[in-house]
């Protein structure tokens, strides 16, 4: 049956291809032998090759001398190539994570060298139903989200696979007792310092007694459920591109469940090489969207932080999203562009009327522009930010409007204001972006000469 259950699982998800090498994890465990007895019956079959790995993780002393050696005539045993690897003893805990955390990274980082050298295509580790079950209510209890509670994925980035992934741990051991398979029991599997172990031990058979005696297969089959739906919405969220900034409005469009996976994709790349995206990140970031969230400072590894600037998630240097003085007042140029603080500004030059350009090949999508009417200003022009007791009259209103006040009404937030750039020229403010231009010197039809001034933001860091 298990056997048949290997090959079924190879088939179904297309796991190795005739004519391809498959690196066998083997550990000494009875897992691990259970799979390479079943692949290496299986290889002349299907067409695939084999080869074998084994990593020493200098743990165990003398006892992990012998896995190795173990592992080593399993493979002559059966005609296969091997590579063995060594860690120094002490090394696993020199990497500051936790112990069983620290062996899994350093175990798949050997897989993938030991995979390249031997010219294998796929390697095939040994985790099974029960693992499965136990690494969903690892996660349950930890709070994760959906990703962790799929479980383990049959394939993984298209080179790990699992054939063992529906076979139950007590299938496995009949398999090796029919077969009279040796193994070398690891004693860290019932050491009950780790929590898996100890959901291995009391969870799950105080499930099985109490509640429902295929408790493991019935939480298999559901994470192999929520896998399917993981992988179709992972796949709407790659439509998506995941990079800051990010337009709050395409966001809030999107679906929630693709939403979320766009945000961690955009907050992976944006972080430190070896950050964690945690789930307090995301729910701190998604709440920037909430009415009012433009309000918020998210703290994120780095340090950096994320906010919401002029319609758009930013991520910058922790302290550059609002604090410190605003930049000095900046004379502009007839034509050409500059840069105020973290913005830039781009002014045209003096057009007839109706014949204002678009904007130049190549413009920032997110930007705020305006037209005035060259022969009513008085010169020069000025960006600089805003001043207690700045007024003007919007265009179209009945009269004038303290620039305190249209920041209130817009929930323009306080540490935003003194930041915001403002254009004023000799006789005081003309525009501010996302409000209208003073009246005086808009342009209109009757206007003969068009200064066009265009802003946008530009956000240090991963903004």
């Amino acid at each position: 049956m298990v056997l048949a259950m290997v090959r079924r699982a190879l088939l179904r998800h297309g796991m190795v291809r005739a004519g391809e090498a498959v690196l066998v994890a083997v550990s000494g465990g009875v897992d691990s032998v259970v799979l390479l007895d079943c692949l290496h019956r299986l290889a002349p079959r299907m067409g695939f090759s084999l080869r074998v790995a084994h990593l020493d993780h200098g743990l165990r002393g003398e006892e992990g001398a012998a896995d190795a050696a173990f592992v080593r005539e399993a493979a002559a045993a059966r005609g296969l190539s091997v590579t063995v690897g060594h860690l120094p003893p002490g090394a696993l805990a020199a990497r500051g994570r936790s112990l069983q955390e620290a062996a899994r990274e350093a175990r798949y980082a050997f897989l993938a060298e030991a995979a390249e050298a031997a010219g294998a295509e796929r390697i095939a580790v040994a985790h099974t139903a029960d693992d499965v079950a136990e690494t969903v209510l690892m996660n349950l209890l930890r709070g994760s989200g959906p990703a962790g509670l799929r479980g383990i994925p049959p394939v993984r980035g298209r080179r790990v696979i699992r054939p063992l992934l529906t076979v139950r741990r007590q299938q496995v051991e009949a398999y090796a007792r029919a077969r009279r398979l040796p193994f070398r029991p690891d004693p860290s599997n019932t050491d009950p310092r780790f929590l898996r172990n100890r959901i291995r031990q009391r969870l799950l058979p105080f499930l099985e007694k109490e509640f429902n005696p295929r408790v493991v297969e019935s939480v298999a089959r559901a994470a192999a459920l929520l896998e399917d739906d993981h992988a179709y919405l992972e796949g709407e969220a790659a439509r998506v591109p995941a990079a800051f900034p990010l337009e709050a409005g395409a966001l809030r469009a999107l679906p929630l469940p693709v939403r979320r996976r766009v945000l961690v994709r955009a907050l992976r790349a944006a972080l430190p090489k070896g950050s964690r995206v945690r789930l307090e990140h995301l729910q701190a970031v998604e709440a920037l969207l909430d009415p009012g969230g433009d309000r918020g400072v998210v703290r994120l590894p780095g340090p950096l932080e994320a906010r919401l600037r002029e319609g758009r998630i930013v991520i910058a240097a922790a302290g550059q999203g609002g604090s410190g003085p605003p930049p000095p007042p900046l004379p502009l140029p007839g034509a050409g562009e500059v840069r105020w603080g973290s913005y830039r500004a781009r002014i045209g030059p003096m057009e007839e009327a109706g014949e204002i350009a678009a904007g130049p090949a190549g413009a920032p999508k997110a930007r705020w522009s305006v037209a005035l009417d060259a022969d009513r200003l008085q010169l020069p022009l000025t960006l600089r930010a805003w001043q207690p007791g700045d007024a003007y009259r919007p265009l179209g209103a009945p009269g004038r409007r303290k620039l305190q006040d249209l920041f209130t009404d817009a929930r323009v937030p306080r540490e935003r204001r003194g930041r915001l750039p403002v254009l004023a020229d000799g006789r005081g403010v003309l525009w501010v972006p996302d409000f209208r231009p003073d009246g005086r010197a808009a342009a209109t039809a009757a206007t003969a000469r068009v200064l066009t001034l265009e802003v946008w933001e530009e956000s240090s860091g991963a903004a």
